[in-house]
């Protein structure tokens, strides 16, 4: 491949792969924080309120420390859906939405993990680990007879020199500090599969729309794809990466295999160096095999819908539903290039079309109609009419709103009697005749229609109970010149003392 080949493919994984879109991202410090704080150590899905809560507390740590994190974490999460930082699923089951990171999450927290990562990249328990691998490639993959036996007589050889120095009981044990590392690195190896599972499930999707395009592109029934499917083939547990997977997903549901890991654990977990582990390296260890298990579930639960959704989608004959549609969009593509030579995008036509839409909205959204919430179970009850007592009716509305009015009525005939007036001027001509409303009422018109001045005041009312109450307020002065005011009539207000 040329160097300009390159160059054009690494611009578009810039424009186009989430890992590297999030790293360039100015938020992308608190994007990886707060991901990485949720989702690690096993854990690939949340129900999205749980999410939702877990994200609207770290938020508010953030607002406390003065940073700045105006939205909501429902909103921060819809943002990123879009942004292909986080993949939003129906859970299995319930009307419940899960949010899990995509395969380019995954791959830019493992990105900026290798910063700050304690453990040495040349670690001795990574070299062996490369060493032992490597061994293993060469032996497995030798076609020779004679090469191959001679490999399997030196680690025979080996193993029996092993046996003989554990039978004198003079045999190397690993120390604590080296069986710390390889432990971190066992557990850095488990810290990926989440990743390599993301990233297995987006390539079995893409593999299924791949598949689906090459349907609706074979011309006639006769399609290489469309025939592999109508003759049983199972086009995404073959491909390489259905293949890989299925292998890995026998391994780990082999009862004996399960055990003998569960007991290695066991056993790791009982040596003297794991109390130098901490709790979560602890914890990691004993959920290891549960998480791989429910992982590899998952995986393969898509992959098997995958396959049944795409043998339906041949055997039902959708396909050439969507093969009609298809033809009539690129027929309608080709007529508006045609067109575009004569017409322009703006030009006026004389033609009447009818604009069709819909709505789209969130299944869990919707409400069901239920008609006996329009019925009236309760029989009619006519009363006799009365006479309404005014007074009475008054003194009901005074219970539950300020008498304004009559406020008003006694600002303006403090200032007619005396030219000004503020908020205790008022009460010590006329008492507060609601207690605390009253005070409050006069407060809202000093703040509406006059202007606070220097110095405080002291105010007084009788409670509802009959106990006097005081307060310090600001002094306002009343505005003479206030149409709410000047238009009062000139008599003697609720309340008066004269």
């Amino acid at each position: 491949m040329s160097i300009t080949a390159d160059v054009h493919r690494l611009l578009r994984l810039r424009q186009d792969h989430a890992a590297w879109t999030l790293l360039r991202a100015d938020s992308a410090p608190a994007v990886l924080a707060l991901l990485g704080r949720h989702f690690d150590h096993g854990t690939r899905r949340l129900p999205a309120p749980e999410l939702f809560a877990r994200l609207d507390s770290d938020l508010q740590t953030m607002r406390d420390e003065g940073l700045d994190f105006p939205r909501t974490g429902q909103a921060y999460c819809t943002e990123w859906v879009r942004s292909g930082y986080l993949l939003r699923r129906a859970a299995a089951g319930t009307r419940e939405e899960t949010l899990e990171p995509t395969e380019g999450a995954f791959a830019a927290m493992a990105f900026v993990a290798g910063f700050t990562s304690q453990a040495s990249s040349a670690t001795e328990s990574r070299l062996t680990t490369l060493s032992t691998q490597l061994q293993a490639l060469a032996r497995d993959s030798d076609p020779r007879a004679e090469t191959r036996l001679a490999a399997l007589l030196a680690e025979r050889s080996s193993i029996d020199q092993q046996i003989a120095a554990v039978e004198s009981g003079v045999f190397p044990v690993l120390d604590g500090e080296r069986a710390v590392e390889r432990s971190a690195e066992i557990l850095a190896l488990a810290s990926e599969v989440p990743a390599d599972f993301a990233r297995v499930r987006a390539e079995l999707e893409e593999l299924n729309r791949d598949l689906r395009a090459r349907i609706l592109d074979d011309d006639g029934d006769r399609g290489d794809t469309l025939g592999d499917v109508f003759r049983g083939v199972d086009l995404i547990g073959d491909s390489d990466a259905g293949r890989s997977f299925s292998a890995f997903y026998d391994m780990i549901l082999d009862p004996a295999r399960s055990s003998q890991i569960d007991e290695w654990i066991d056993a790791v977990l009982q040596r003297p160096f794991a109390s130098q582990l901490t709790n979560d390296q602890k914890r990691r260890f004993r959920a290891l095999l549960t998480e791989m298990e429910t992982a590899g579930s998952e995986v393969h639960s898509t992959m098997t819908s995958l396959s049944r959704s795409l043998r339906h989608f041949v055997q039902s004959r959708h396909y050439e539903e969507h093969r009609r549609l298809q033809r009539l969009l690129r027929s309608a593509q080709q007529s508006a290039v045609a067109v575009a030579t004569r017409r322009r995008p703006y030009d006026l036509l004389d033609l009447d079309l009818v604009r069709v839409g819909m709505s789209i909205e969130s299944v869990a959204a919707l409400r069901l109609h239920n008609p006996a919430d329009n019925l009236v179970t309760e029989p009619v009850r006519t009363h006799d009419p009365g006479t309404v007592d005014l007074d009475e009716l008054r003194k009901l509305v005074r219970e539950s709103e300020i008498d304004m009015d009559e406020l008003s009525d006694n600002v303006a005939a403090t200032l007619r009697a005396h030219g000004r007036a503020t908020i205790g001027d008022v009460l010590r001509e006329y008492p507060a005749t609601q207690g605390l409303a009253s005070a409050v009422g006069l407060m809202v018109l000093a703040t509406h229609h006059g202007h606070a001045i220097d110095g405080t005041e002291d105010i007084h009312w009788i409670s509802g109970a009959g106990v006097s109450r005081r307060a310090t307020i600001r002094r306002h002065l009343f505005d003479p010149a206030a149409d709410e005011f000047t238009t009062r009539p000139a008599f003697a207000p609720t309340g008066s003392s004269t």
